[in-house]
């Protein structure tokens, strides 16, 4: 009896702390992207008075910035069908910011952007791989194979 009771004792240990990481994990995705955005912003404000030079994707960088902020937030917070659905808005905003950054064709931005790039497919990994079944438009479509969102 004693040695049941230690086994479901160590059964719960070894749980929470696949919780714990799990957590950890989540929130160190987050911060990444949330740090990578934060200093793709302050790149693209290179000027030498520290005024921001006019780029046509300043904007949708600042966006992108402000969207994994609540990202962040939400992934602390919410719910599981809100965290995807603030994925969809950060996917929307990533993407938005990608399409700018390549239509300028300036060649250090697209450097300066592909560590956002490796944090957001963190991210999406993340999202992919704890979050997806909570997404009722996968229902409809039948699965990932042609998700946007997912690949």
């Amino acid at each position: 009896m004693r040695s049941v009771v230690i086994a479901i004792l160590g059964l719960a240990v070894v749980l929470l702390a696949g919780c714990t990481t799990t957590r950890i994990t989540r929130a160190a995705s987050a911060e990444r992207l949330e740090r990578s955005a934060t200093a793709f912003v302050a790149d693209t404000c290179y000027e030498p008075n520290g005024g921001c030079a006019t780029t046509r994707y300043l904007p949708a960088a600042q966006a992108f910035a402000d969207q994994a902020q609540v990202f962040g937030r939400t992934l602390h917070g919410a719910g599981d069908q809100e965290v995807v659905l603030a994925f969809k808005r950060l996917w929307r905003s990533y993407h938005t910011l990608r399409q700018d950054v390549y239509r300028s064709r300036d060649r250090q931005a697209e450097v300066d952007l592909k560590p956002v790039t490796r944090a957001f497919i963190g991210v999406q990994l993340l999202v992919k791989n704890g979050y997806s079944y909570a997404d009722p438009t996968l229902y409809a479509s039948g699965g990932y194979t042609l998700d946007p969102y997912y690949n």
